[in-house]
């Protein structure tokens, strides 16, 4: 898929196994490294999951939001 990446990361609520935010909502490694140097703190049961290590339906289902935004 042209719209994921293994340097790509989304929120994940581990305990619903769903994404926290919309499926267009895909950050970059070093944005991630940026965001918590900044103060950025994840709640209770979220964690940054790679994009492309996500079961396959997910990862289609994200690219087709990303794809909308072009």
């Amino acid at each position: 898929m042209r719209n994921i990446s293994i340097s790509d990361f989304i929120l994940w609520d581990s305990v619903k196994n769903i994404p926290v935010e919309n499926l267009d909502i895909v950050y970059h490694f070093t944005t991630i490294f940026d965001m918590i140097n900044d103060g950025f703190k994840l709640k209770p049961n979220e964690e940054f999951k790679c994009v492309a290590s996500l079961p396959i339906r997910w990862q289609i289902e994200i690219s087709k939001a990303i794809e909308k935004t072009k």
